[in-house]
C-alpha cells in the first residue's frame, strides 16, 4: 500500500474524529497528493527541524502530529514520530496496517500511537499509552492558533517591517474615513494625506495585525473597528491628525508621548500568538538581554517563532538543517552562524517597534549598520519596567 493512499485514509479518519488537521506536502509531491491538498490547508511548522505530515488540534484541543508511511520506511517513520513528541501532546505513526502492526509493541513502549490502514480505510487506531516530554508544545500551539483559530490574522510578525508602528494605524484611519479601498487606492491615500510613501508595507502590516481584511478591496475587521474607535477617542480621525501625532513623537517613543496609542498598538501585537510567545521569551530572559542568549531560548523553547520571526529565508533553511542534524547549539554559540541566519531588520526596525509599544526600554540601542558590525555585548535589549 503506498503512502498517498494511507495519507488519504488518515485524513478521512481525522475528519470523522473532528480533528483539525494541517498537512505538509513537499512541492515535488503535490500532484501525487492533490486530493489531500484539496481537502486540507498546509503548514510550514517544524518540530525538531522536521515537518510533520499532519499536525493540528484534536477534538479536545490537544496538539497531535502524524508521520505517514506506506508499506516501507517504517524505521525512519518511527524516528520521526519520536521527534514529534517534543512539540505534540500525542504523536502517531500511520502506515499500512500489516506493516505497522509488526512494530506496535515498540511504538507503544515509546509512547507513540499507531494508525493502521487498509484499502478499506483506517482499521486500527491506538492512542499513545504514555505521555512524553513536550518542551515545545507551547510553541506549536501558538503556530497552530495562527493558522487554525485566528482567521483575521493573515501573516506573521516578521512582516512588520516599519520602525514606527503608528504607520500600521494609517490604513485603519484611511478606511475608516473613506470606506473600503483597493490596494492601490489605499496606498495613494496614505501617501497623499499622510505623506508616507510606504503605504503598501503599512497595509500588509495592518493585515498581519488583524486590523484589515480583504483582497481586492480592504475593509476593517472587528479589531480594526475597535482601533478606529480608540483613535477617534484620541481625536485622530484623519491621516493629517495621525501625522501630527507621529511628529509629536519624533525621536521619543509612542509609549512616552501617547500612552493610550501605545496600549492600542501593543494589544494589536499581543493578539498574535507568535508575538505573545516572543514576549514570554523576552520576560524569561530579561530584564537585560544578551541577544545570543535570547536566540538560545527561542531555539530551544520556541523554535518556530525563531525560524519565522528572526531568520532570513536562507537562514531559516540553514537553521532547520542544524536543528535536524543535532547541532542546535551552533546557532547561538557561533557568532558567524547566527549573524548569517538573522535578519538585520530584527536588530533595528523590530527593536524600534518594541520600544515604541513599551516592551523594551527607551535606552535600548538598535543597530542600523551591517549585521557583521553588530556588537551584542555593547547593545543589550533592556526590558522596560512593566513591559
Amino acid at each position: 500500500m503506498d503512502e498517498s493512499a494511507v495519507f488519504g485514509h488518515v485524513i478521512d479518519e481525522l475528519e470523522t474524529r473532528d480533528y483539525q488537521p494541517l498537512v505538509h506536502v513537499p512541492g515535488s509531491h503535490q500532484d501525487t497528493y492533490a486530493d489531500v491538498l484539496d481537502r486540507c490547508e498546509t503548514h510550514q511548522i517544524t518540530i525538531g527541524g522536521r515537518y510533520p505530515d499532519v499536525l493540528g488540534f484534536t477534538h479536545a484541543d490537544r496538539v497531535f502530529a502524524v508521520e505517514v508511511k506506506g508499506s516501507s520506511g517504517l524505521l525512519r517513520g518511527i524516528g520521526q514520530a519520536l521527534t514529534y513528541q517534543q512539540g505534540a501532546h500525542v504523536s502517531y505513526l500511520a502506515a499500512a496496517a500489516d506493516t505497522v502492526g509488526q512494530h506496535t509493541d515498540l511504538l507503544r513502549s515509546k509512547g507513540v500511537g499507531v494508525i493502521g490502514a487498509t484499502d478499506d480505510g483506517v482499521t486500527r487506531w491506538s492512542s499513545p499509552p504514555t505521555s512524553e516530554s513536550h518542551e515545545q508544545v507551547v510553541d506549536i500551539e501558538g503556530q497552530l492558533s495562527v493558522r487554525l483559530r485566528r482567521s483575521d490574522i493573515s501573516g506573521d510578525i516578521a512582516s512588520l517591517s516599519l520602525a514606527q508602528p503608528l504607520n500600521y494605524l494609517a490604513p485603519v484611519v484611511a478606511v475608516d474615513q473613506h470606506g473600503p479601498l483597493a490596494g492601490d487606492e489605499l496606498a495613494d491615500v496614505i501617501e497623499a494625506e499622510y505623506g508616507f510613501g510606504a503605504g503598501t508595507q503599512a497595509r500588509r502590516s495592518a493585515l498581519s495585525l488583524g486590523l484589515l481584511e480583504g483582497t481586492d478591496r480592504f475593509t476593517l475587521t472587528d479589531q480594526g473597528e475597535l482601533a478606529a474607535t480608540v483613535l477617534r477617542g484620541s481625536e485622530i480621525s484623519t491621516l493629517q491628525e495621525l501625522d501630527a501625532v507621529k511628529s509629536d513623537v519624533g525621536r521619543s517613543t509612542v509609549v512616552a508621548e501617547h500612552q493610550p496609542l501605545a496600549i492600542l498598538l501593543r494589544n494589536c501585537y499581543e493578539r498574535h500568538p507568535e508575538f505573545r510567545l516572543l514576549l514570554d521569551a523576552l520576560r524569561k530572559e530579561g530584564p537585560r538581554i544578551h541577544f545570543p542568549d535570547l536566540v538560545r531560548r527561542l531555539v530551544h523553547e520556541y523554535p518556530n517563532v525563531f525560524l519565522n520571526t528572526f531568520c532570513t529565508q536562507a537562514g531559516r533553511m540553514r537553521a532547520r538543517e542544524l536543528i535536524e542534524a543535532g547541532q542546535t547549539a551552533r546557532i547561538y554559540e557561533e557568532e558567524a552562524v547566527w549573524k548569517d541566519i538573522i535578519r538585520t531588520n530584527v536588530l533595528f526596525n523590530f527593536v524600534q517597534q518594541l520600544k515604541h509599544i513599551g516592551v523594551l526600554a527607551a535606552d535600548t540601542r538598535s543597530h542600523s549598520g551591517a549585521i557583521s558590525e553588530y556588537d551584542a555585548g555593547a547593545k543589550p535589549w533592556i526590558m522596560r519596567e512593566g513591559g
